[in-house]
């Protein structure tokens, strides 16, 4: 078997945000990545990330010729030959673009030996897939309780939510005040069993979400996500080791490089690592065996599409220190556009496939209509003016 062509679809999709909200918009942009064979064999991949789509689709049309002719068997092979080829090491792009191969490789060989992902890479360690929903509302209390309890009537397991969003400065007691109050709305809401998530985006002060932290406590939540600026782990550990809720983080970093720190100090209590940019389904079970040393969980982070979905999910299977896995159920309810998939959302779990491959069909047929908008930067404003960062 050998592969004789790549290709590429990039497409906008909805969002199903209020594009009222101070961090919504209205679509998104998804690349799915197609790896074609001289025996009618295809794997797909994707290699979708906010801003990123059209660098990382040229960069897999420049990968094409060291792809050409090469036998998709040698999957770990051909991703560390790529790499191994070029001067520059890690990065987003780069990441996501190699996630792209490497998770249309895993789904071509395993379709070529009628196998799940999960099969060829050991086997399974659990049947179904805990997960959540990302897309909380913070506008009000009442929007916070209500949209954490449709959540939950879905079948998730939890919710997660962007709070202090709108804070006006560094220190902004009444964006904590409003963030606290939607918290514990949405626990009165969905009662005790139910997990409450909280993602700060990376960008409030440490002192500020250690303050945020302190006084949600009482709700519960599962974890603080990002509470401060990627970069130093210095931070990270401050807030880490003041915040009675535990930290999570990782979406923004990519090789196995940048988590060790985060690991041999223990920085967080659980690793988040996107397989859509972490260079993909081998890399991210890397992560997660060096976490697990170290009793860290991994609580992966998916903002992608489905084909991300379906790797994120066959990863999952396999790790021996798995926590949650984020979804988002207006997509999940649409994947049906573009993907054939037998995903259901059921008492917080989802069944894992064990169809051949990802376990996905792609609607090829469709994709090449699917309209394309550029996404449009996001910008973050104190009142004074001053950037607040994403």
């Amino acid at each position: 078997m050998k592969i004789t062509a790549t290709k590429t679809y990039k497409f906008s999709v909805p969002t199903g945000q209020d594009t009222a909200a101070l961090i919504a918009s209205s679509s998104k942009t998804w690349l799915f990545f197609k790896i074609e064979t001289d025996v009618g064999l295809s794997g797909w991949g994707e290699g979708s990330g906010e801003w990123l789509v059209p660098s990382v689709e040229a960069t897999l049309a420049a990968w094409e010729e060291l792809l050409l002719d090469r036998d998709p068997i040698h999957y770990r092979a051909l991703t560390e030959d790529i790499q191994n080829r070029l001067p520059w090491k890690g990065g987003p792009v780069f990441g996501t673009a190699i996630a792209a191969i490497d998770a249309a490789l895993h789904d071509l060989v395993g379709k070529a030996w009628g196998v799940p992902v999960h099969t060829l890479l050991g086997g399974r360690r659990r049947d179904k897939i805990r997960v959540y929903s990302n897309g909380g509302s913070f506008a009000s209390p009442e929007e916070a309780a209500a949209g954490a309890r449709r959540i939950q009537d879905r079948g998730f397991a939890g919710v997660k939510g962007n709070p202090l969003e709108g804070r006006t400065w560094p220190m902004d007691g009444e964006a904590i005040d409003h963030s606290v109050a939607c918290v514990e709305a949405m626990r009165r809401e969905v009662g005790a069993g139910f997990d409450i998530l909280l993602d700060a985006h990376g960008s409030p002060t440490p002192e500020m979400s250690v303050e945020f932290a302190r006084r949600t406590a009482a709700c519960r939540p599962l974890l603080l996500e990002e509470p401060v600026k990627t970069g130093s782990v210095e931070a990270l550990l401050e807030v880490t080791r003041k915040s009675p809720v535990p930290i999570a983080t990782g979406e923004k970093l990519f090789a196995l490089g940048q988590f060790r720190p985060l690991i041999a100090e223990r920085a967080c209590a659980y690793l988040q690592p996107d397989l859509t940019h972490c260079f993909g389904i081998a890399h991210l079970l890397e992560i997660a065996r060096a976490a697990e040393a170290e009793q860290m969980l991994m609580a992966p982070h998916n903002a992608g599409g489905p084909l991300c979905t379906a790797a994120t999910l066959q990863a999952d299977a396999l790790m021996g220190n798995f926590l949650i896995q984020e979804t988002n159920h207006f997509w999940l309810s649409i994947y049906d556009r573009y993907v054939e998939h037998d995903w259901r959302v059921e008492d917080g779990h989802i069944a894992l496939s064990d169809a051949p491959g990802l376990g996905v069909e792609v609607k090829e047929a469709d994709l090449a209509a699917l309209p394309y908008e550029p996404m449009a930067y996001r910008q973050y404003r104190h009142a004074d003016g001053s950037w607040k960062g994403w």
